[in-house]
């Protein structure tokens, strides 16, 4: 029961950008049942399902997670729900991953053979297919990570360490580490029963969650650290857990129990805990309007004083500081793309990006009308341009809409038009990415002389990453950027490439700003 908090993460992390029940089938019987009520910040946001079944020789681990965040007063939510087939003797079998983020739920499939990993990827009746290689010898399948973490438990010991793999992750394996922190009797729901406390940390996520256990090995409390307010996961019934009624045991861990949020209707349901708006930065007023600027100097650090690691990519090139890193984002700037088969994920079909839609092939057709013989930057902006007047209901009331829903529905806010303009950048043959970070804004959301966080395109132009924001109508991209992360929006692996963003939300801190050579400080 590892992957909690990576399955929230990578949830909030799409959104920062009705249940959806895999039942049974016949034959399948469970085996085990748990229900998680989900809070952030002491505000209930979701619940979690972890059930295990079983047919003859075939076992699933089945997770199921429901999370509601708002975002400048519109309340959204994602639902992800992942199977994981093995046999009794832990052989990998088959997966699933289906996600619904705003648009029409997007479904993807793993069928493990000797040779590799055959991915079929769904939505709206459109299918993607591709092969993956099996991952390095050595992982564990959820049931013998489980198998051995109770073995753990029963003998007592200190560590446990293994590699494993996340469906919401694609096939990218996850190394997961816990370390005993305590043994003695634990309170749930009013009740005291014997078990060990652990501290775990993952690859995907570096952060130190607390992880409660009783004595049979069933996890029963956990906690994760954030800037924005810890994530807890608390052992409930059904119905507490769907009634959004927080916590079995009443009060988050650590603490009384949390007022009710301003306007939440007494004895009603609680509303969603704020994301976007208190994620966030603070500037000065004196710092000047930085749109458009040519090269804008940024001082970084985290507030907790963990290490920052923003990476070299287009525009931004960094410098290790004592405090941070000097984040140097300059207009027009590009960094070397890579050549050849590794460009190959950048230009594939995938559900983010369905290159082989019928309606995403026409639309690119369309805005490069008359520019088939131009450079590849001046098709690039073509695009870039186009998306930008397409999407003509510009809201934030999706989560992460695939480039097929956005160019059905025109509508979305930073991310729609990012993975809109990536998938036509891929039809018109040239390789695309997403990016996410900061974005200076004089006023939005109520803020203003603030940094967002947003998201925008990368295409491999003339063998170098350039930066594309399809939202700016008077420039392609500028110094008012801080980029954290890129994604290929292949299937499956969104929740491993944005898990920092979340890492980051609430912990990143501006020291100073420079730009043409004037420093500005921040606050």
């Amino acid at each position: 029961m590892t992957t909690i908090s990576s399955r929230f993460v990578g949830s909030v992390a799409f959104i920062a950008l009705a249940i959806m029940a895999h039942p049974a089938a016949a034959g399948w019987t469970t085996l085990e049942e748990a229900w998680y009520s989900m809070t952030l910040g002491g505000q209930p946001c979701g619940h979690l399902r972890i059930e295990v079944q079983q047919d003859g020789d075939l076992f699933r681990t089945l997770s199921e997670s429901t999370l509601s965040v708002g975002r400048a007063g519109a309340a959204i939510s994602v639902t992800v729900s992942s199977t994981f087939d093995e046999r009794a003797d832990h052989t990998p079998v088959a997966a699933s991953l289906t996600q619904a983020m705003g648009g029409a739920p997007t479904t993807t499939e793993w069928t493990f053979s000797p040779t590799g990993i055959e991915v079929k990827a769904q939505q709206a009746g459109r299918t993607t297919t591709s092969t993956k290689p099996l991952p390095p010898a050595g992982w564990l399948t959820p049931r013998a990570a489980d198998a051995l973490r109770k073995k753990a438990l029963k003998d007592g010991s200190t560590t446990v360490e293994f590699t494993t793999i996340d469906p919401q992750n694609g096939t990218a394996p996850m190394t997961v580490k816990s370390t005993r922190t305590g043994t003695g009797p634990l309170t749930i729901d009013g009740k005291q029963v014997p078990g060990t406390s652990w501290t775990t940390r993952t690859s995907l996520l570096p952060i130190d969650t607390t992880e409660e256990y009783d004595d049979q090995g069933r996890m029963m409390r956990q906690l994760t650290p954030m800037a924005l307010g810890n994530i807890e996961a608390v052992l409930t019934t059904k119905a507490k857990a769907l009634g959004g009624g927080g916590a079995a045991g009443g009060a988050p861990a650590g603490g009384a129990p949390a007022p009710a949020p301003a306007g939440a209707p007494a004895g009603g349901p609680a509303a969603a805990p704020e994301l976007l708006t208190a994620s966030f930065i603070q500037l000065g007023a004196s710092v000047p309007d930085l749109d458009c600027a040519d090269i804008v100097v940024w001082d970084l650090r985290t507030k907790d004083g963990t290490p920052l690691d923003l990476p070299d990519a287009g525009g931004q090139t960094t410098e290790r500081t004592e405090r941070g890193e000097r984040v140097f984002v300059r207009r027009g700037g590009t960094t070397p793309a890579p050549s050849g088969d590794a460009l190959k994920e950048f230009l594939e079909a995938s559900q983010m990006c369905d290159t082989n839609d019928a309606r995403l092939k026409a639309l690119a057709k369309r805005a490069l009308r008359g520019k088939e013989n131009a450079s590849t930057a001046e098709r690039a902006e073509s695009l870039r341009a186009f998306v930008l007047e397409y999407i003509d209901d510009k809201n934030l009331g999706s989560a992460f809409a695939s480039a097929s829903d956005v160019a059905r529905t025109k509508s979305g806010d930073c991310s729609e038009h990012a993975t809109l303009l990536a998938a036509l950048l891929r039809c018109a043959g040239i390789p695309s990415r997403g990016a996410t970070g900061l974005v200076y804004a004089d006023s939005f959301a109520g803020g203003k002389h603030v940094m967002g966080w947003h998201m925008w395109t990368q295409a491999a132009i003339d063998g170098k990453w350039v930066d594309l924001d399809a939202t700016r109508p008077d420039c392609a991209f500028d110094g008012g950027h801080i980029l954290t992360a890129v994604t290929a929006l292949g299937d499956g692996g969104l929740g491993g490439d944005l898990g920092n963003v979340v890492v980051l939300m609430g912990n990143l801190a501006v020291d100073s700003v420079e730009v043409g050579g004037a420093r500005k400080p921040a606050p």
